[in-house]
C-alpha cells in the first residue's frame, strides 16, 4: 500500500446518482477502465447496486453504481429500483450528482432532492458537454441548479469520450477521508462472476430488443460448471434462463426459427469469454413468469437481493 505526495492514504465510498440514461454506468466503466456495468439505450438498464473498486497508490475509492431515479410508479420492481438508488446516498463520503448538459427533468429534480438530504460531500457532474456547440449555454443552466441546491464542487465531463474524467477522480479522492484500503487492492467489485454473466446476457437483450420489449425481462443462471477439455482446454458450461412476463415476449426473443435467440447467444458468449478470459459453452432458455415485476417474491427469486454478492 502506498499513498499520495502528502503521505496520506485515503479510502471511502462515492455514490453516483442521477436519472436513467444520464451516463452513470459509462462514467464508472471509464474510471475503472473496465466494463463492470452494462450500458444500453433503454432506461433502467442498471437494476442493481454495484460496487466498483478503484485502487491506486494514493488510495481506494469504492464507487456505487445505482439504478436511475425515476418517476414511474406501480410495479414492485420500480419501487425496488428507486429504493436501491435512494439508499445509496446514505453512509457514503461523496455523492456525485450526474446530469446531462442543458437537460433538466422532473426525475433530475427528484434525484437532486434525495441528494440534498445526504451529509456527504456533493459534486455536481455535468455530462455530455461535448455535444454543446456553445459552451456559454452552460452558465445559466448550472446557475439555476445552484440557486436551489448546494454542491462542494462542479465538474464538466464527457463520460463516453473520457474527457475530463481524470480531474474529476482527483477531486473525489481529495474529498475522501484518511484510511486503510477497504477491499483487497486487486479486487474490482463485490459482485460474483455469475452476476456479471447474467448482466452481459441481459445487455445483449436490451441492445437488440430495446424498442420491442418493456422492462419485464431478466436473466438468472440455472447451472454453471467448469470442465477440463483435452482439446479446447478449460470450458465453462453455462445454462441461463431469460424470464419474461408474456408468451408474445417469449416469441420475440426466440425469433423466427430461433434466429434471434441464436444471435443473442453468440454475442453474449463472446462478451462472457472476454470477461472471464476462458472458453464458454452458453445455452439459453426463454421462460415466462407472469407479472414477475409486480411480485415481491418473484423479484427476490430472480436475483433482486444481495444473493449474488460474494
Amino acid at each position: 500500500m502506498s499513498s499520495d505526495i502528502t503521505g496520506i492514504y485515503k479510502s471511502g465510498y462515492a455514490a453516483v446518482i442521477g436519472r436513467p440514461n444520464v451516463g452513470k454506468s459509462t462514467l464508472i466503466n471509464q474510471i475503472l477502465q473496465q466494463k463492470l456495468s452494462i450500458v444500453s439505450p433503454k432506461p433502467q438498464t442498471t437494476r442493481h447496486q454495484i460496487l466498483a473498486i478503484h485502487s491506486t497508490a494514493r488510495g481506494q475509492v469504492i464507487f456505487i453504481d445505482t439504478p436511475g431515479i425515476h418517476n414511474q410508479k406501480g410495479t414492485a420492481l420500480n419501487k425496488y429500483l428507486n429504493q436501491t438508488a435512494q439508499s445509496s446516498s446514505h453512509d457514503v463520503d461523496v455523492v456525485l450528482f450526474l446530469v446531462e448538459a442543458l437537460k433538466w427533468t422532473d426525475e433530475d429534480l427528484r434525484a437532486a432532492n434525495i441528494i440534498s438530504q445526504s451529509n456527504a460531500k456533493k459534486i455536481l457532474v455535468v455530462n455530455k458537454v461535448d455535444k454543446l456547440k456553445h459552451k456559454e449555454q452552460m452558465i445559466p443552466f448550472v446557475e439555476k441548479i445552484m440557486q436551489e441546491f448546494s454542491f462542494d464542487a462542479i465538474h464538466y465531463i464527457s463520460a463516453l469520450k473520457n474527457k475530463h474524467v481524470g480531474p474529476l477522480v482527483d477531486v473525489i479522492h481529495d474529498f475522501m477521508p484518511q484510511g486503510e484500503a477497504i477491499f483487497d487492492e486487486e479486487q474490482v467489485s463485490d459482485r460474483s462472476t455469475r452476476f456479471f454473466i447474467t448482466e452481459l446476457i441481459r445487455e445483449q437483450l436490451m441492445d437488440r430488443f430495446h424498442q420491442e420489449l418493456p422492462y419485464s425481462v431478466t436473466v438468472n443462471i440455472e447451472a454453471y460448471e467448469i470442465k477440463a477439455d483435452n482439446i479446447k482446454g478449460e470450458m465453462h458450461h453455462i445454462h441461463a434462463n431469460i424470464w419474461v412476463e408474456r408468451n408474445n415476449q417469449k416469441r420475440i426473443i426466440i425469433g423466427t426459427k430461433g434466429d434471434a435467440i441464436k444471435q443473442i447467444g453468440i454475442k453474449a458468449r463472446q462478451e462472457i469469454e472476454a470477461f472471464i478470459d476462458a472458453k464458454v459453452n452458453l445455452k439459453l432458455w426463454v421462460k415466462v413468469k407472469s407479472s414477475w415485476t409486480d411480485d415481491i417474491r418473484a423479484i427476490e427469486s430472480l436475483g433482486y437481493t444481495d444473493e449474488f454478492k460474494d
